[in-house]
């Protein structure tokens, strides 16, 4: 090879080598669980029996501690570099969600990332070695599952599907809803029971089994792009962004923060590599947070990867993958290059980080609630008013009734 075209070459590849072969000093992965059961048949599904599936409803699948066994191996290769192959604590910390498909998912992605080997070898011919996975209750989770109650989040989403874009949508699906309805058998009357039921013929068709004429009609097609836009709701505005996922940037912000410390007297409390087993909402939730979210129902092993490098003069930058097929996708942060300064990845995120205890609060800040509430009491203002009004009317006619009865007019007192 010439010594120009070798040039030329580098100069051409060199930012995507420097790329891949930055320092890393960090990375945290965010996945969907692997293949599941339905979580719950609806009334007139034919496959609605037990006995036709493999595991109990809502449950991993086979094929999904499959799935995710490779996606622990594919880890394993692409930071066999950076992640020693001996187990410890100091170096994983693993997070799941409180959900049985998320903690079985967990543990089929580490058999593949962390088979025992030399001194991890406990039975011999057993390839599977035991690591801690972590979880609290899902109500009491705001970080990961994102399901401890929020009663300003919960009035911001009433007040979102009361806005007339989404009135528009509801009057659209009329006839779809209503279709949905009778011959599935469920109530579909928004939104999230339509991507519910869509979930669940999807993963129907996904084991070979044959959807009745009535759902083939409507799946994938004319579901699908609702099902789709579902995924959004939860993060649609900035409010909803922040209460939703501000947290969980929150965690991971500090977590880098404390990754790019010179001093690193805490680097034992610092694993270099974090992992939180979660949902497809989680998925969609992070990435339309950070303005990356094409609208579509993330898949089974969905993976959100962030990269902490370091540059040759010291400096830090993030890399954003999303990974949901053979070969993860960059993702641009909104506002930022795909190599994110860490200043600036920081500054763009930290707009919607919350510590649990702001987020506490805003949950429960009564005024925040009321001045949500406004329109409730308005209307309740004007109901109460025109009740009065009427209880007036009435009184002050039943009033002049009796007088009428006690009092009869002079002839010429009209005109007094």
């Amino acid at each position: 090879m010439s010594s120009l075209f070798l040039t030329i070459l580098l100069t051409v590849l060199g930012p995507i080598f420097a790329t891949s072969t930055g320092d890393l000093d960090a990375v945290v992965v965010v996945f969907r669980h692997g293949d599941r059961t339905p979580i719950k048949p609806y009334p007139t599904d034919p496959y609605g029996n037990r006995s036709y599936w493999s595991a109990d409803w809502g449950m991993l699948t086979n094929l999904g501690k499959l799935r995710h066994y490779h996606l622990g191996q594919w880890f394993r290769q692409r930071y066999s570099d950076f992640l020693p192959r001996i187990y410890s604590e100091k170096d994983i910390y693993v997070r799941s969600t409180d959900v049985d498909r998320t903690l079985m998912s967990a543990e089929s992605n580490l058999a593949g990332l962390f088979p025992p080997v030399d001194t991890d070898v406990w039975l011999g011919g057993f390839p599977w070695q035991p690591i801690p996975i972590h979880s609290i209750p899902e109500t009491m989770d705001a970080v990961l599952a994102a399901k401890k109650p929020c009663q300003r989040y919960d009035n911001l989403m009433r007040k979102l599907f009361e806005t007339p874009y989404f009135r528009n949508i509801s009057h659209i699906n009329h006839d779809l809803y209503a279709y949905l309805s009778r011959y599935s058998g469920s109530t579909v009357t928004n939104l999230k029971q339509l991507e519910y039921l869509y979930n669940t013929l999807k993963i129907e068709v996904m084991n070979n089994f044959t959807i009745p004429e009535w759902a083939r009609k409507v799946f994938p097609d004319k579901m699908k792009p609702w099902a789709e836009l579902s995924f959004a709701t939860m993060t649609f505005t900035d409010e909803l962004k922040k209460l939703k996922t501000g947290p969980f940037f929150n965690d991971l912000l500090k977590y880098f923060n404390n990754r790019t410390l010179t001093n690193k007297t805490s680097q034992y409390y610092s694993p270099k590599f974090l992992m939180f087993s979660a949902h497809d909402t989680t998925i969609a939730n992070l990435l339309n947070t950070m303005g990356a979210f094409e609208y579509h129902c993330p898949p089974y092993t969905a993976t959100i990867i962030f990269e902490l490098r370091k540059t040759p003069s010291g400096g830090n930058f993030v890399n954003v993958f999303y990974k949901n097929s053979s070969e993860p996708a960059p993702v641009r942060v909104k506002g930022c290059e795909f190599d994110c300064e860490w200043e600036n990845f920081k500054r763009i995120l930290g707009f919607y980080a919350l510590p649990l205890d702001k987020w506490d609060l805003e949950c429960s800040n009564y005024l925040i609630l009321a001045v949500d509430s406004l329109n409730f009491f308005i209307l309740l203002g004007a109901v109460s008013g025109a009740v009065m009004a009427v209880t007036g009317v009435v009184l002050l006619t039943k009033r002049r009734s009796r007088r009428s009865e006690m009092y009869s007019q002079l002839p010429d007192e009209e005109y007094a």
